[in-house]
């Protein structure tokens, strides 16, 4: 760990930790453009979040290394084969975690934590700013993956050569690659929520006690994942997707997230069919399908963010 990284941690250890939190989405693709950012980016890094919607991410990267290294992780690419596919685990839901410098509206560096989740075309970032600590340049992306059994494993650079050595060999003519199993790719959609504290708080409003947080940005993918489309469930109450057997459970890893800075993992049902307009033919609970779903969840000062992936229906 580089000695920046150590002060980041060692700025996480102490009480109070001063830092900035917010959420970043961007597309997969090699535009990297943004899609949403919280309000908390205006601490973070001094803009507004409108100012930065429709601009490339990358060019925000203060680093020396390579910034399109950052795309190699996890970008959206239709040339890609089954075995390619297996590799980059798509089917799979994980967190990449690392270390960069962030330029902010005044020009200088800030240093970020970040945590990202894939989905299907989009990324969702959790970016936490240490502005206090001092500008050190870094010459190398390294990523560290966190899978939903907890398990860190560190993608490298000589990790990504070998990849990349395996498709150009799977090129050749004559080339037989070793068996593999294909994977089914799971569908995958990013919600955020209101702040944990308008639902956990002591001044939070009753009806988001019992109906829990709103959804304020929700990619296009949940119509692959639940009966209901972007403009169906935007502030919408998200615990009115959640199957009722559920709901306690939920409610309570709602709890959990606005008390930690981690990234949570949990299992839970949705309702294939959720009532969300009057009027509807309304599907009796017994007879409405379950989703489960696995969900990687993180909260920060303005907001809830949860990756979920489709496990069985």
């Amino acid at each position: 760990m580089r000695p920046s990284e150590e002060l980041a941690v060692h700025a996480e250890q102490a009480a109070p930790p001063r830092r900035q939190t917010y959420f970043a989405i961007h597309t997969r693709d090699d535009d990297v453009k943004f899609l949403y950012l919280s309000s908390g980016v205006r601490q973070g890094i001094g803009f507004e979040p409108s100012q930065l919607v429709s601009q490339h991410a990358l060019d925000l990267v203060a680093d020396a290394y390579d910034a399109n290294d950052y795309l190699k992780i996890y970008k959206r690419d239709s040339s890609r084969g089954p075995m390619d596919e297996d590799e980059n685990g798509d089917s799979d839901a994980n967190a990449y975690v690392w270390y960069v410098n962030i330029k902010s509206a005044s020009g200088e560096p800030v240093l970020h934590r970040m945590t990202s989740f894939k989905c299907d075309s989009s990324v969702l970032v959790v970016c936490v700013a240490f502005p206090d600590l001092p500008y050190e340049a870094k010459n190398a992306l390294e990523v560290q993956l966190l899978d939903g059994s907890m398990e860190r494993r560190n993608f490298t650079h000589p990790e990504e050569s070998q990849i990349q050595r395996r498709r150009r060999l799977a090129s050749q003519p004559g080339y037989r690659a070793s068996k593999y199993t294909m994977r089914n790719r799971q569908t995958k959609a990013v919600f955020v929520l209101e702040s944990p504290e308008e639902v956990c708080g002591e001044d939070a409003n009753p009806e988001y006690r019992v109906n829990g947080p709103q959804i304020v940005f929700v990619t296009g993918s949940v119509s692959h994942l639940i009966d209901a489309d972007i403009s169906d469930v935007m502030q919408y109450p998200f615990l009115k997707l959640v199957a009722p057997e559920d709901l306690t459970h939920v409610s309570k890893f709602f709890e959990r997230m606005a008390e930690s800075t981690d990234v949570l993992f949990e299992n839970f049902a949705l309702i294939k069919h959720p009532h969300i307009i009057e009027g509807d033919i309304f599907v009796r609970d017994e007879e409405n399908p379950r989703v489960v779903v696995e969900c990687l969840g993180a909260a920060v000062d303005d907001g809830v963010a949860i990756l979920l992936r489709r496990l069985r229906e």
